[in-house]
């Protein structure tokens, strides 16, 4: 008896690759009169060991029973232990594979999953079969590594899906949250033709519904009422006689469309609930009648159809829960407008607050809906790096708009939206922080001229490295976000010495040990003064604060940090600082020569300094040292 029972060549290999042969499956088939009697017992202890595990004990709550779940797995191992693969053995080891990946069970689980029960089936057989033990469990583990193989194939397949119709896909999660499922579909198209035949009987009761509903909330001052009916009977039609229902994302285009009529609120969301009630209601009046009692499938087919109700109104919600997020807490100053993720940042909605700020900006933009966000808020010709919606950041990226009032800062990050909202458009907020960072920028300029006054010569120092930095992260390639930054972020570097004794930062002579480890601790008090400071020019300034005497070899201080552990903006403060203080007198030093500090950063290439920063900083050397003496 042949016990590889396949036809798929493909499947045959990976049978020979994986090492299930005839031989193994023979000595599984000899046993299976000793092996069938233990599979619920195994079942049973591999079922504890599952149940043990919180998120997999939810899963099966949320997807599932226990008691189903055991009967799936007993079969399963029932044709385990039958000995024989054919080719609905693999059909079916593919479906489950699928459907665990849909219901979202880690993949590494259920690989786990196949660990544990070699586990078990060991301990189970060896107390039957302990001579047979090792040739089964051989047999078992090359039959269980064919079935992963399955299983992460239907993974693959499952991914791939969800990335080329990651609606559809989104939908579908949403469909099951709501309970409609796929015979619900196919009740609604058996029961489309009831609905066009009958749908001028199905307008007068909703006409009527609709009226008894509406009437008690609301004038009809804002809506044309037979344009509205008229609306309401195409669509009934067109939806059903065209089989919209089946055109998933089609459908979403609709219910974006009436939810756009929510957000600009020129409807209200119950205006929807009650027009979607009185449609379920009017339909339950015309066909749930004598006339088609005789009919088993009508009750049937109205469920479904409240259920598809259901599940439309579900789908409004989760567009628009962000946008009512606003509108209720319109109090706080926070502006928000819309980007496309798909043609990317172009604008599609914008609220009435930010016209008004655009307007205070002096962006006199009439239409700013089809403009781009980056043109239209940044002047810029591409999309700002750093920006919420590209880089999918959760902490904001810090914006300055200069009018003729001078500077004026705004936080912009992403507003969290659920996953059917994500996949084409982006929500981005903008908070007014002016105020707020103009105070941050005060306080920290105050004790900039402190450690200013206090260490003399770093006077204009600090000045020179903001430039200094800009100069070489703009020759490094970075953005022009990141090289704004740093200008105003370096000049912070030694804002620490304001902690450090007067005795020490003065002293003409050598530092003891001491004093140096005193002078040392000047990189912590700087970090401990920026580092909570909620903006991120200014948590760039701490991270050069704290980092700035790190050594590319690891012998810096104050974590001893190695290579590109250091920050950037640290790795790059760090060269132009000790740059510039070479360059300069100080009360314990004269000014080196430029061939001599030139010679000095190179030979701190690769052990002080980053090694590639140091290139472009030496190939550009003139203009560096150009642009010092024009500072100084």
């Amino acid at each position: 008896m042949k016990h590889i029972q396949v036809t798929d060549q493909k499947r045959l290999q990976q049978l020979s690759y994986t090492g299930v042969t005839e031989g193994k499956l023979q000595s599984i088939y000899n046993h299976r009169d000793v092996l069938q009697p233990l599979v619920k017992g195994i079942v049973e202890d591999l079922y504890k060991e599952i149940l043990s595990i919180p998120t997999l004990r939810k899963l099966i709550e949320e997807h599932s029973t226990l008691q189903q779940l055991k009967k799936t797995q007993i079969t399963y191992l029932r044709e385990c232990f039958n000995g024989i693969i054919d080719d609905a053995y693999i059909q079916k080891r593919y479906n489950i594979g699928k459907v665990h990946s849909e219901i979202g069970l880690d993949l590494k689980w259920y690989l786990a999953t196949y660990t544990k029960y070699i586990e078990i089936i060991h301990k189970h057989i060896s107390s039957v079969l302990p001579n047979e033990t090792i040739n089964i469990l051989l047999a078992i583990h090359a039959l269980f590594s064919f079935d992963m193989q399955l299983t992460i194939e239907a993974y693959e397949m499952a991914e791939i899906e969800k990335a080329a119709h990651p609606l559809r896909y989104e939908l579908h999660k949403l469909q099951q949250v709501n309970g409609f499922t796929e015979q619900d579909l196919q009740h609604l198209d058996q029961f489309s033709g009831y609905i066009s035949f009958r749908v001028e009987a199905i307008m007068d009761a909703f006409r009527q519904s609709f009226s008894q509903r509406f009437w008690e909330d609301y004038s009809y001052s804002f809506f044309e009422r037979e344009k509205f009916f008229n609306y309401v009977k195409n669509f009934l039609l067109q939806f059903f006689q065209e089989k919209i229902y089946y055109e998933m994302e089609a459908y979403f285009r609709i219910i974006r469309d009436w939810s756009r009529l929510i957000i600009d609120q020129k409807y209200h969301e119950s205006f929807f609930h009650i027009t979607t009630e009185s449609i379920c209601e009017a339909i339950k009046k015309v066909f749930l009648t004598k006339e088609y009692l005789h009919d088993p499938y009508v009750v049937q087919y109205i469920h479904s159809f409240e259920r598809f109700s259901k599940f439309t109104l579900a789908i409004m919600q989760e567009i628009i829960r962000p946008y009512l997020f606003l509108r209720d807490f319109d109090f706080l100053d926070i502006y928000a407008y819309e980007i496309s993720t798909i043609d990317f940042g172009r604008i599609t909605w914008i609220d009435e607050k930010t016209k008004r700020l655009l307007h205070t900006m002096g962006i006199k933009e009439e239409h700013p809906i089809g403009r781009r966000c980056y043109e239209l808020f940044h002047q810029r010709t591409v999309p700002c790096s750093g920006c919420p919606a590209l880089e999918e950041k959760t902490e904001p990226m810090l914006a300055t708009f200069e009018n003729e009032n001078g500077p004026h800062y705004y936080k912009v990050r992403l507003l969290p939206q659920n996953k059917i909202f994500e996949l084409s458009r982006a929500l981005l907020v903008i908070q007014d922080v002016t105020k707020e960072a103009k105070v941050m920028f005060d306080t920290l300029e105050r004790l900039l001229q402190l450690a200013e006054y206090r260490d003399d010569d770093t006077k204009n120092h600090v000045h020179r490295i903001g430039i200094l930095s800009s100069m070489l992260a703009r020759l490094a390639g970075c953005d022009e976000q990141f090289v704004a930054n740093i200008q105003v972020a370096a000049k912070f570097h030694d804002i620490g010495k304001v902690g450090i004794p007067d005795y020490i930062l003065n002293k003409p002579g050598k530092l003891t040990k001491e004093e140096w480890e005193s002078m040392k601790t000047h990189v912590l008090i700087g970090h401990q003064i920026l580092a909570n400071l909620d903006l991120p020019v200014i948590q760039m300034a701490a991270n050069i604060a704290q980092t700035h005497h790190e050594w590319w070899n690891g012998q810096g201080y104050p974590n001893g940090l190695k290579g590109e552990e250091i920050p950037l903006e640290g790795r790059i403060v760090a060269i132009v600082d000790v740059f510039d203080a070479l360059l300069s007198k100080r009360i314990y030093k004269d000014a080196f020569p430029p061939e001599k500090v030139k010679e000095i950063l190179l030979d701190g290439r690769g052990k002080q300094f980053d090694p590639k920063l140091i290139d472009l900083f030496l190939t550009m050397w003139n203009d560096f040292l150009e642009t010092r003496e024009q500072l100084s």
